[in-house]
C-alpha cells in the first residue's frame, strides 16, 4: 500500500498520536497542518463572521493581530506607492463599460479618494484580511465605486459548489492519508522508495488543495461584497514544468504585488538575475524567519537559472523545426518538475534535513535506479500532455 493506513503497520505508533477523530466511516483524520487545521476548525466562525460582516452594529475582533500582519503589511505598501505614482500621472476616468482589470490596477484615483477612510477601509477590509486574494488600493477603491458586471447570482452558486466539493475532497484526503503526520515524524522506516515519494508528493497536493480552498473561500466571501480579487491558483499544481509559470500560477495575487512593486521598480528584465535573487528573498522572509524557507527561496532562484538561460538560448522559433526539439524541453521539463518538488519539500514540508533524509532513501541504492528510471519516464509522458494542454490554450487565446 502507499500510505500507512492501518493500525497494525510497524510505523502507525510513531504517528498515530497526531491523528484525531474523524467522521468518515469511523476513520480517524490527519489534522496536524496547522494553517489548513486553523481554517477548517474556525469554519462555522468564519460563515457566522462573513454573515454578520454586513450588521453595521458589529464592531469586530480580530485577536493575535500579528499573525496577519504580513498581508497588512502588503497593503500598506500598495496604498503608499499608489499615491505616490499617482502624483505623477494626470487623472483620468475611462466609461465604466470600459474598464478592465488591468485599467482598475494603473489608473490612479482622484486625490480625493486617498484619505484616511478609504484607507482604513482598504487595510481592514475584513473578507480579504485574513489571507488575501491581494488587491491594489487602485482596484479597491475602483470597484467600489464602479463594481464590476461579471458577478452575477448564478455564477457565485457555480463557485459556491466548486469549493464545496474540493473541501469534501479534503476531508477525504485527510482521513485517508496521513501524509502529513507521517512527514511530522518522519516515520517512513522500512518504507519502500515509491512509498516515500508519494509521502512527499502527496504533501504538496495538500499543500495546494488547503491554500486552494482558504483562499477560495475569502475570495468568495469578497465576491459576495462584489469585490473581485485575482485567482490565485488558476493551474492544477500537478500541471506545471516551469519555475516561472509555476510562480506566476500558484500564489497569483501575491505574484502581481511583486511585478508591479517591487520587480518592475527594480529595473525589471534589464537586471533580471539580481531582482530574481531579491524578489525570492523578500518572499521568504515576507514568510517568516527561518532557514528552511531561506533555503527554498535561495534554491528557487538558483534552479530558475537554467530555465532562463535556455530559454534565451532556444528562443528563436527555428528550433521547432527540429524533431527532437520537443522531447529534449521535455526532459528539461522533468529535471525543473523534479526540482521544484525537492525545494517546496525543503521550505513547506519537511525541512532541509527531511528531504535530504527522502532522497538518500530513494537515490542512494542502485537497487532504486529501475524506480527513479520508471520516475523520469512517467514524468517524460506527462509533460507531453502538459504541452497539448499549452498548446490547446495557445489555440484558444486562453
Amino acid at each position: 500500500m502507499i500510505f500507512q493506513i492501518v493500525t497494525s503497520h510497524h510505523n502507525y505508533s510513531r504517528f498515530s498520536k497526531y491523528l484525531q477523530r474523524g467522521w468518515i466511516g469511523g476513520r480517524k483524520m490527519d489534522n496536524t497542518d496547522i494553517q489548513y487545521a486553523t481554517f477548517r476548525n474556525n469554519i462555522p466562525s468564519l460563515v457566522f463572521a462573513s454573515t454578520i460582516f454586513g450588521d453595521d452594529r458589529y464592531s469586530g475582533l480580530v485577536p493575535r493581530w500579528q499573525i496577519h500582519f504580513n498581508f497588512t503589511i502588503l497593503r500598506l505598501i500598495s496604498y503608499n506607492l499608489d499615491r505616490y505614482w499617482s502624483r505623477k500621472v494626470e487623472f483620468f476616468q475611462l466609461p465604466d463599460s470600459q474598464l478592465t482589470e488591468k485599467d482598475r490596477i494603473d489608473i490612479p484615483c482622484p486625490d480625493a479618494d486617498y484619505c484616511f477612510r478609504n484607507f482604513f477601509a482598504y487595510i481592514f477590509y475584513a473578507p480579504l484580511y485574513f489571507s488575501g486574494p491581494i488587491v491594489s488600493f487602485n482596484n479597491f477603491i475602483s470597484q467600489l465605486r464602479y463594481p464590476s458586471k461579471n458577478i452575477s447570482s448564478s455564477w457565485l452558486k457555480k463557485y459556491f459548489l466548486r469549493l464545496l466539493f474540493c473541501f469534501f475532497l479534503m476531508e477525504i484526503m485527510l482521513h485517508f492519508f496521513y501524509v502529513v503526520a507521517i512527514s511530522k515524524t518522519k516515520a517512513w522506516e522500512g518504507d519502500s522508495p515509491f512509498q516515500i515519494s508519494m509521502i512527499g508528493f502527496f504533501n504538496l497536493q495538500m499543500i495546494w488543495f488547503k491554500l486552494l480552498i482558504i483562499w477560495r473561500f475569502f475570495r468568495l466571501w469578497a465576491l459576495c461584497d462584489k469585490i473581485d480579487s485575482p485567482e490565485n491558483m488558476i493551474r492544477c499544481i500537478n500541471n506545471n514544468y516551469s519555475f516561472l509559470g509555476f510562480w506566476r500560477a500558484w500564489h497569483r495575487s501575491f505574484n502581481r504585488w511583486i511585478v508591479r512593486y517591487i520587480y518592475l521598480p527594480l529595473g525589471g528584465s534589464k537586471l533580471l538575475i539580481i531582482n530574481i535573487f531579491v524578489i525570492f528573498t523578500f518572499v521568504a522572509f515576507w514568510h517568516d524567519i527561518s532557514l528552511k524557507l531561506f533555503a527554498w527561496g535561495w534554491l528557487i532562484t538558483l534552479l530558475i537559472l537554467p530555465e532562463i538561460i535556455f530559454g534565451y538560448i532556444f528562443q528563436s522559433k527555428n528550433w521547432d523545426n527540429w524533431s527532437l526539439y520537443r522531447h529534449l524541453c521535455a526532459i528539461g521539463a522533468v529535471v525543473n518538475i523534479i526540482m521544484m518538488m525537492i525545494a517546496n519539500l525543503v521550505g513547506f514540508c519537511v525541512g532541509i534535513q527531511g528531504t535530504k533524509e527522502m532522497i538518500s532513501r530513494i537515490c542512494t541504492s542502485y537497487k532504486n535506479f529501475f524506480f527513479v528510471l520508471s520516475v523520469f519516464c512517467t514524468l517524460f509522458a506527462a509533460v507531453q500532455i502538459m504541452f497539448e494542454i499549452r498548446n490547446y490554450e495557445k489555440r484558444n487565446e486562453l
